[in-house]
């Protein structure tokens, strides 16, 4: 069940503040080069920070999301995928070794959060990440542990999570 609320005058106006200000058909800027600095960020109209649809509570429940999510992905590559703790060396070919491990790429995931339609005091977040297979090719095993590990595969995955009653993520 949604919800229906009505918005009052000012916001209605703040909602509506970037239509009106596109119908503005020029902005002036200044012709010489010492015409610049405060009178041209003057002559630029306003932009709110937030947008006006994502209320402080969902703001604030995004941030801890994140920050979990941030700490899960890391407990992950330790414990489940193992990254280079869990390297496997295989001989491949006559004379040559292949290392290879997977690791999650923590610095690129996606947060998203949103409200549960069933109950709007909890949330819903789902995390997206990439899982890569890095592999290093070389003479001999110790080498191949050592040496340069590049990106052989790729695989997308998802999370789902809620927040349990009280705060927090699980």
């Amino acid at each position: 069940m949604r919800l229906k609320t009505f918005l009052t005058a000012p916001l209605l106006f703040l909602a509506m503040a970037p239509q009106a200000l596109a119908v503005e058909p020029f902005l002036t800027l200044p012709d010489t080069p010492s015409q610049s600095g405060n009178q041209l960020e003057s002559a630029l109209p306003l932009q709110a920070t937030a947008p006006v649809y994502m209320d402080q509570l969902l703001a604030r429940e995004h941030e801890r999301f994140t920050q979990f999510a941030t700490e899960q992905m890391h407990r992950m590559n330790a414990n489940i995928i193992g990254g280079r703790h869990s390297m496997q060396v295989q001989k491949h070919g006559k004379n040559q070794y292949r290392a290879s491990y997977k690791a999650i790429d923590v610095e690129g995931i996606v947060c998203q959060v949103r409200r549960s339609e069933s109950n709007p005091n909890y949330y819903v977040g789902s995390v997206i990440y990439k899982e890569h297979i890095l592999e290093s090719i070389a003479q001999a095993p110790e080498a191949c542990r050592k040496g340069q590990f590049v990106r052989v595969s790729e695989k997308s995955n998802r999370i789902i999570y809620s927040s349990k009653h009280g705060g927090g993520w699980q």
